[in-house]
């Protein structure tokens, strides 16, 4: 594994992680999980903005879904040499994808939400998906990105600490498998705001 010195801060951290998934491909993320959501918004074309933000939803719930129950369990089958290697290229690419897509999907969500008029009378429903959307953003920048941004940064040292990447991944599966669970909840809740319950 390529190494430069250890970062020191948040910041250089943050920095790291961009260099490992490539500046360019980093860019690529954040104008298309932001940048599409906003320009349907800006359309005001409401079949637009809901085909965006299923289209952006699904991708982050199969997204989620793959890594949890297909490449987890196979990259804790691997050897370590071989599990370690891929999640050296593969860490810092999710998180480039997935935090600006988190944005783009709860983003273009409370905009729909915004053009079909449902914030003129606001429901249980609507609320509930708004509060889980919130903590999913809070888990998902918080205890979740802290874990993998320090398990990159372990594996992008000559010699990273397996048992601290065991420990870190340990983690990170705790934080992820809660967003899981906050997936499934407001898949509900949009299910009772298109009143199907």
């Amino acid at each position: 594994m390529a190494t430069t010195s250890t970062p020191t801060s948040h910041r250089e951290e943050l920095g790291l992680i961009v260099d490992l998934a490539d500046r360019q491909f980093t860019i690529a993320a954040v104008l298309i999980t932001i940048g599409i959501p906003i320009l349907a918004y800006l359309s005001g074309i409401t079949s637009l903005m809901f085909y965006t933000h299923v289209t952006l939803g699904a991708f982050w719930f199969g997204l989620d879904f793959f890594f949890k129950f297909v490449l987890g369990p196979s990259l804790d089958a691997a050897p370590d040499d071989a599990a370690g290697a891929v999640n050296h290229q593969l860490i810092p690419k999710m998180i480039a994808v997935a935090e600006p897509l988190s944005v783009g999907v709860i983003g273009s969500g409370i905009g729909l939400a915004s053009l079909l008029g449902y914030w003129t009378e606001p429901t249980i429903w609507l609320w509930g998906s708004l509060g889980i959307g919130m903590l999913m953003l809070i888990n998902g920048f918080g205890p979740l990105h802290i874990v993998t941004t320090k398990m990159a940064v372990e594996l992008n040292k000559d010699s990273p600490d397996s048992e601290r990447i065991d420990v870190l991944f340990g983690k990170a599966q705790q934080w992820g498998l809660l967003q899981t669970v906050f997936m499934l909840a407001i898949i509900v809740m949009m299910v009772g705001l298109r009143g199907l319950f």
